[in-house]
């Protein structure tokens, strides 16, 4: 018709892209809101998926540990006869009957453990897990007299021949670092290579307290819980490598059960042990600690408290002997300028008790046997 205007092609062109960018926009945010949907609902369904999990790892017949492993991982021991391929192929059946995927897996061969990281379709992770070989009991493993557990305490003051000595000894020794001190973290990654564990040495107020020693980490009797806190996790932020605790000192201390109940949560939200060194008949350390669920046991024998080699190997002998009867036995030496007997004698004395049937486990290992 004369004088009318049609709709420029441009323009409907222009309409027509926006409609189909809408729709586009439409699909994706519908596509988007349900892949959100299903997201959330599988994490809201990690947590069972994960107890699950390890049901079935138990039902196979492997044992869970209260120690952390590798990253923090949840650590299963198996028969000491299975492989790591073995472990591989009832994994993979698992993972299959679960619908998971496994994120990474890494052999560590001198320790002769694998991890393994396993999430959902969706790349949630469902949990990470160190695998190594069960320790059997004293009465099933053949030759074996007994567990003994060593730990050495007052890390973390000095670095010379002496602490060098302590690394350079061939079997398992818990190393126990006091928190703060010059050579403390060095030692602590020194510890780790030379094939040893760490835990922290911490400092708690005894009877008598000067006020002065270890002050900045020190645990008094009646301390707020904030304090406490602070103190525990600035300790555990300098010593990574660290598995657990003892007290340093605490004759005083580990009488107050609640500063004792703030430290067992701490310990047992980050899955770390506790020893309890005794150095009071009247502690209630290991007795709060077992009632919150933390890993723990007590010193039997102090090696060194008379710096005398007669005395110390004694006192070792004592400790094989109970070692002998109860199938483990933890006891603790020290290193330092009032123990200078220590270091020879157990260089002299482990391998005569390595030769007559004893075993020197870390003490997270000697853990992992009582609970079993």
């Amino acid at each position: 018709m004369a004088g009318s205007k049609s709709t420029p092609p441009k323009f409907l062109r222009i309409i027509f892209v926006l409609l189909v960018l809408l729709a586009l926009s439409f699909v994706a945010k519908q596509v988007t809101s349900s892949w959100n949907r299903e997201r959330r609902q599988a994490a809201a369904e990690l947590p069972q998926l994960r107890a699950d999990l390890i049901a079935e790892l138990e039902r196979i017949g492997l044992t869970r540990s209260p120690i952390p492993g590798v990253d923090e991982s949840i650590r299963f021991g198996h028969p000491p006869t299975m492989t790591s391929d073995d472990l591989m192929l009832l994994l993979r059946r698992i993972m299959q009957r679960h619908r998971l995927t496994l994120a990474a897996a890494v052999k560590y061969e001198e320790r002769r453990e694998l991890y393994v990281e396993l999430t959902t379709e969706e790349r949630l992770l469902v949990g990470r897990f160190t695998f190594a070989p069960r320790i059997e009991t004293a009465n099933t493993a053949s030759g074996v007299r007994g567990r003994i557990a060593l730990i050495i305490d007052d890390f973390g003051y000095m670095h010379n021949r002496t602490t060098e000595g302590f690394m350079n000894l061939p079997e398992k020794l818990t190393l126990s670092i006091l928190p703060g001190h010059r050579f403390s973290e060095i030692l602590a990654e020194e510890a780790i290579r030379a094939g040893h564990e760490v835990i922290v040495h911490m400092p708690m107020e005894p009877e008598g307290y000067n006020g002065r020693d270890e002050e900045e980490y020190i645990l008094r009797f009646g301390m707020e819980e904030a304090e406490v806190l602070g103190r525990v996790r600035r300790a555990f932020q300098l010593l990574p490598q660290a598995v657990g605790m003892n007290n340093h000192e605490g004759s005083l201390a580990t009488l107050d059960t609640v500063m004792l109940q703030v430290l067992a949560r701490e310990l047992r939200e980050r899955n770390k042990y506790f020893v309890d060194s005794y150095t009071t008949p009247n502690t209630k350390a290991e007795d709060i600690m077992r009632a919150n669920g933390v890993p723990t046991m007590g010193r039997r024998i102090f090696l060194d408290n008379v710096d005398d080699p007669a005395y110390i190997r004694r006192q070792l002998s004592r400790l094989a002997a109970s070692a002998e009867r109860d199938g483990g036995a933890l006891g603790i030496g020290h290193v330092g300028a009032s123990h200078l007997n220590t270091l020879a004698v157990l260089a002299e004395e482990i391998p005569l008790l390595i030769s007559q049937g004893y075993e020197f486990v870390f003490v997270s290992e000697l853990l992992l046997e009582i609970v079993d």
